[in-house]
């Protein structure tokens, strides 16, 4: 799907690399293409990259098509530099930070695709009688005029169809609504061209959270209702996900940051020092391992969980609001991902914290980015930009 691009077009639902050999690729073939799932692509554009800008480092994933399956050919990330996010935008260190991306992951392509998060696009559910696309979109920028205080000729407003429901004989189409302000739009595009990057499309986090673990293949952790979680540094993003189709949406405010800021509070650290304390020594103890550790690794713990309530009590309240839906059914499980669940423990907290089986998302893509201290594992940071890259693959 292209949510804001320079041609717009129709929305569908969902819109240092190694190799696998042997049958590990021979059941991934078989797995995606009894799907239908990949486009019809044209035989010069086999190869789509990606760059997801967060608010604690930028990541880049391009991938290509080779025998008709996605994989990933080039991957990297860097640290977002301090204060470029700041109000106004550091676009000198921005561009740099780009160009230095660029430069260290060995991407081929310099047309890229983008997406937007947190509080730059508002997302909407929202439910209209059914009704041809042109009288639909204005009704659509009607509904947004009642819920953004912005004058809509100032936003860019985009709409996916997720569902279409009928009942008494009148048909009803379930739609997720994005609208973002048309300047900083602008902004994003001229940030990117002056990297020498041109950005094909601007996706939606959400989206690209759905194509990279429920669109790829047909796996059973998308089967019946499940919770996606991707935890970032200052948001998180919510999704419900019922027998693969996207049902509800959600951006939580908070993030891995909290973490950090409860470590600096708690024992008085500048954040980058608490940054490098939570990276080097942060766990969360289970029972077993609370009675035989150190006195320090205890606090540490103790830390980290006072920083992760606020989180918690947010993702509780969101899946409350999608309980109080009409036609929701009980989320069955979770999947996660984003920088801040690599923290050793995170998994398993959380399993405890939401009362509900929790797994690490895995996309099961040849060459997708894996951890530093665990190569045979996903590096969960990576799910939003991946999803990204593969818009142009998967339906």
């Amino acid at each position: 799907m292209k949510v804001f691009s320079k041609k717009s077009r129709a929305a569908s639902n969902g819109g240092a690399s190694t190799k696998t050999k042997g049958s590990k690729k021979k059941n991934f073939r078989q797995g995606f293409l009894s799907l239908g799932l990949l486009r019809k692509i044209a035989p010069k554009k086999n190869r789509f990259a990606a760059i997801d800008i967060g608010n604690g480092n930028i990541k880049v994933v391009e991938v290509s098509v080779v025998e008709g399956l996605p994989e990933v050919t080039a991957s990297g990330s860097i640290s977002m530099p301090a204060g470029a996010l700041d109000e106004p935008v550091n676009e000198e260190a921005l561009v740099a930070a780009l160009n230095e991306l660029v430069l260290t992951s060995g991407i081929q392509l310099r047309e890229v695709i983008t997406t937007i998060g947190g509080d730059k696009v508002i997302t909407r559910h929202i439910k209209l009688p059914l009704m041809p696309e042109k009288e639909l979109a204005t009704a659509v920028r009607f509904e947004v005029e009642k819920f953004i205080p912005t004058p809509v000729s100032e936003l860019q407003i985009r709409h996916l169809k997720l569902s279409v429901t009928e009942e008494n004989g009148e048909k009803t189409v379930h739609l997720l609504v994005a609208a973002v302000p048309t300047s900083y739009i602008y902004d994003f595009y001229r940030i990117f061209a002056l990297a020498g990057l041109t950005v094909a499309a601007i996706d939606l986090q959400t989206l690209s959270l759905w194509r990279v673990f429920c669109g790829i293949s047909p796996k059973p952790a998308c089967q019946g209702t499940v919770g996606i979680l991707d935890i970032g540094a200052s948001t998180t993003q919510f999704l419900v996900v019922r027998e693969r189709l996207l049902e509800f949406t959600r951006t939580l405010p908070v993030g891995g940051k909290l973490l950090t800021n409860s470590l600096a509070e708690y024992y008085g650290f500048e954040f980058q020092q608490a940054s490098d304390v939570k990276l080097e020594r942060g766990r969360l103890l289970s029972a077993e391992e609370a009675a035989a550790t150190s006195q320090e690794d205890m606090q540490i713990d103790f830390s980290l969980r006072a920083g992760l309530s606020e989180l918690v009590r947010e993702i509780r309240r969101s899946i409350d609001f999608y309980a109080s839906q009409e036609g929701a059914t009980p989320i069955e499980r979770f999947i996660i991902s984003g920088g801040a669940v690599k923290l050793l423990g995170f998994c398993e907290f959380l399993a405890e914290a939401l009362e509900a089986p929790v797994e690490f998302g895995e996309p099961g893509l040849p060459g997708q980015p894996v951890n530093e201290t665990a190569p045979e594992a996903f590096d969960q940071a990576y799910a939003v930009v991946l999803g990204s890259a593969l818009r142009e693959v998967v339906e």
